[in-house]
């Protein structure tokens, strides 16, 4: 399994900046944050961030899908395809541990994650499926979308068995656990840190410091 270095940010209203930057800095991709109690809304963010980049990978880590209809995010996931391309756009999605929980709600089991995933994925594909008991299908027409089927890579956020179970099923990775995990081709690994000012290291505190000056 190749390496390859990506971000992640709590959406804010500089996250298409930060997108840029880190683009120039030669980052694979740049994951966005799902929360609407906490951030700024995800895929209008992610839509900002593919007019002002060129290259990197984009796309939200990871979407709660209790907070859209499906047709809502399959929409939007062909909206940031328009703008950015096929092969920039990748989607996480969770149970919602943090989104959620921001609601005062618990976490979605798992079976409902893996129908949702399933139906998103379906519309994508330009399949009619049935929801909540009606039939819906992307009836998107030129001008209005992207021609389906659109084929984004799906990462399901994961750590327990059940999670990776979907993630077997229905993505082409795991997003967002503390190591890597086995048997997968794409397993997305967050690590937490910060970006230091100029002139500032890493002191053994794990504290930052600024650098001695030099002898005279």
């Amino acid at each position: 399994m190749a390496l390859k270095m990506s971000c992640a940010f709590a959406t804010s209203l500089d996250s298409h900046e930060h997108a840029k930057i880190a683009e120039d800095l030669g980052y694979r991709r740049a994951w966005f944050y799902d929360s609407p109690a906490l951030y700024p809304d995800v895929w209008v963010q992610l839509c900002r961030a593919a007019e002002r980049t060129e290259r990197i990978g984009l796309g939200p880590g990871v979407l709660v899908p209790s907070l859209r209809h499906p047709m809502t995010n399959a929409a939007a996931i062909a909206t940031l395809v328009s703008l950015a391309g096929e092969d920039r756009v990748a989607v996480g999605v969770g149970s919602g541990f943090t989104g959620r929980m921001a609601l005062g709600r618990r976490p979605i089991p798992w079976r409902e994650v893996a129908e949702y995933v399933r139906t998103v994925q379906a519309l994508l594909r330009g399949e009619r499926v049935t929801w909540e008991g009606a039939v819906i299908e992307m009836l998107h027409r030129p001008g209005f979308g992207p021609r389906r089927p659109i084929e984004v890579p799906f990462l399901i956020g994961a750590q327990g068995p059940k999670g990776i179970a979907v993630a077997h099923e229905l993505g082409q990775g795991v997003f967002g656990a503390p190591m890597p995990i086995p048997g997968f081709e794409w397993s997305a690994v967050l690590t937490f840190g910060t970006v230091l000012a100029e002139g500032r290291t890493w002191g053994r505190s794990g504290r930052w410091r600024r650098p001695a000056p030099p002898c005279r």
